[in-house]
């Protein structure tokens, strides 16, 4: 095969020609006609395919998935499902193949080869698209005509699991092991650059916070700086599994913050399960950072936890899994609300799992228009109802009330809102809810209860999940890294309920705007209404709209020690956007 074949292959632009010519000596040249099969489901997968000319179909169970064309990997699923075809490719014509030996790939692969690398992360990307392209079609065809297509979606799901598992191990393990590096901001080359980086000119800056610690941010890299710190004892639905098992989770939360708003971060998982011994060692920390990003805390300590190191500190300390799912869930419910003409004061909202999220997002809907009696708590052991014997911090959103179930309290209500495990929520039970009820399913990575299944169960369900693969995620990932950017950027001493309040707001206010070049994607198919109750997480007009908004309320609640003009300020964050963009 010659190498100008694979030139104008769109997947293949990023190599080099060297790349390219290493990437021809692993595979081999292969035609197959029309009509004939190139791998069938089912079969021992012992290569993969890069399609260079000709049409391909693809087939699952015997339903036709897709038609690709030139450019196209085919195959790449076995090297995530150990070596087991997925799917049928059949040649739609006759068609000229690039075919790579699976275990020669690995072999490059496992020796860290930058070319392997660089193909196995492409590979990995478009293999979890067309995981979420093929759900999307599947969810539309579901909305519009055809509901037996749940079926098929729950049939496909555990090799959409597997797979998906397989890949973030895979992930994870590439090239250099992890998500983070360090990438210093000044030369330090030579002598004279060290000279003034390290000894003898860096005591000039330590001299002159000494003399005056507000300088710590002009010279050094406080006021740019998170620190991501847990103990590892509620981490995402894993339970306690331990502070170095946190480890992947800190390390992404970190690379969110980079990502989204410019802001550096370390994760520190610290081996302390004593409340007061971790609160201890977190402000002592203090002093490193901007801000402090609390995640992974079981309640009820991470309440204390918080409370205790933003009394002890001079910086925001902010627990995630707290207030940044109740921002993002406070949005998306006043949008679902506005969609459906229901007005806040008048709604039922039940809420499953009374822990740190469930808890805090309770509070926090009560904070937004609920009313205390119309908010129904449920946890493992059913409704927290007054008198109930709690004698904690569930005491203050107990409620008399003769229900006593999860099934109970869902008959006649408005919202769910899911904090708790896989699988609580029954379709009979979302059958028993008021007209247009909204679900915001939010345990991950399961929900509570299935989007495929609450469609076929409620079509007229405004539905929400954790997840990016289904419509209306509600991730923290929408709101923590901006609202950092606009206290860091005011040296906020805290993160105040003001703030949180802004940044629902401002989320909900963008959700409302159309689509346009400055979100950073185009979707035309995307229009506020059932199916988009909240921005993406990859619009980047949330860093405009959010970091400021939060700014502004921390001027005007007088805990910014930095004061901005709004307006200037909004146009730093739109250079930064582009920036970053």
């Amino acid at each position: 095969m010659e190498l100008s074949s694979l030139t104008s292959l769109k997947p293949l632009v990023t190599l080099t020609p060297n790349e390219l010519v290493q990437l021809l000596a692993l595979g081999r040249k292969l035609v197959v006609p029309a009509g004939e099969s190139i791998a069938e489901e089912g079969a021992k997968a012992e290569s993969f395919f890069i399609l260079v000319k000709g049409l391909v179909q693809v087939k699952k169970a015997g339903n036709h998935i897709a038609e690709l064309g030139p450019g196209e990997f085919l195959g790449e699923m076995s090297l995530f499902n150990k070596n087991v075809r997925v799917c049928d490719l059949i040649a739609a014509e006759e068609v000229t193949l690039l075919e790579i030996p699976t275990d020669v790939f690995w072999i490059h692969v496992l020796q860290q080869d930058p070319l392997a690398v660089k193909v196995m992360g492409s590979l990995g990307n478009i293999m979890t698209e067309r995981l979420q392209q093929q759900d999307a079609k599947m969810i539309s065809m579901i909305d519009e005509s055809d509901h037996n297509l749940a079926e098929m979606m729950a049939m496909f799901e555990p090799v959409k699991r597997q797979l998906m598992a397989d890949w973030a191990l895979k992930y994870h393990a590439i090239g250099r092991p992890g998500k983070l590096a360090i990438t210093a901001t000044k030369p330090s080359g030579n002598a004279a650059d060290l000279s003034v980086a390290y000894s003898p000119g860096v005591s000039e800056p330590c001299l002159a916070i000494k003399n005056n610690p507000a300088h710590a941010y002009a010279y050094t890299t406080k006021g740019q700086l998170v620190g991501v710190i847990t103990n590892g004892t509620a981490v995402l639905g894993l339970g306690n599994i331990g502070a170095l098992a946190a480890k992947p989770v800190m390390e992404g939360k970190a690379i969110l913050f980079k990502q989204f708003a410019d802001i550096d971060a370390f994760d520190i998982e610290v081996d302390e399960t004593d409340p007061d011994r971790f609160i201890d060692i977190v402000c002592a920390l203090a002093p490193t950072f901007g801000g402090i990003n609390l995640e992974d805390i079981r309640s009820p300590e991470c309440f204390y936890i918080e409370q205790k190191c933003n009394e002890r500190t001079d910086i925001p300390v902010f627990h995630d899994d707290q207030h940044g799912t109740a921002i993002i869930a406070g949005a998306a419910l006043l949008n679902a609300l506005e969609i459906l003409g229901k007005k806040i004061a008048e709604i039922r909202v039940v809420f499953s799992g009374a822990g740190a999220a469930g808890f805090t997002c309770a509070k926090y809907f009560l904070s937004l228009g609920v009313l205390p009696a119309n908010l129904i708590m449920t946890d493992v052991k059913g409704v927290v109802y007054k008198g109930r014997g709690d004698n904690n911090y569930l005491d203050a959103i107990a409620v008399d009330t003769h229900l006593r179930t999860l099934a109970e309290a869902m008959n006649g209500a408005d919202v769910f809102m899911g904090a708790s495990a896989p699988g609580v929520l029954k379709p009979e039970m979302l059958k028993s809810m008021n007209k247009n009820p909204v679900v915001f399913a939010m345990a991950n990575p399961v929900p509570e209860i299935d989007y495929p299944v609450a469609i076929k169960a409620r079509p007229d369900v405004i539905m929400g999940t954790g997840r990016s693969d289904y419509p209306n995620q509600i991730n923290n990932v929408s709101a923590f890294p901006y609202i950092f950017r606009g206290a860091l950027d005011t040296r906020a001493k805290c993160i105040n309920e003001e703030m949180k309040h802004a940044a629902t707001q401002a989320l909900a206010a963008l959700a409302r705007e159309p689509i346009t070049k400055d979100a950073g994607f185009e979707d035309d198919d995307l229009i506020f209404g059932r199916t988009y109750i909240i921005p993406k997480p990859f619009d980047r007009r949330l860093l405009i709209n959010v970091s400021s908004a939060v700014a502004k309320a921390a001027m005007d609640t007088g805990v910014a020690r930095k004061a901005l003009d709004i307006d200037e300020y909004r146009q730093q964050l739109r250079a930064l956007k582009q920036l970053k963009g």
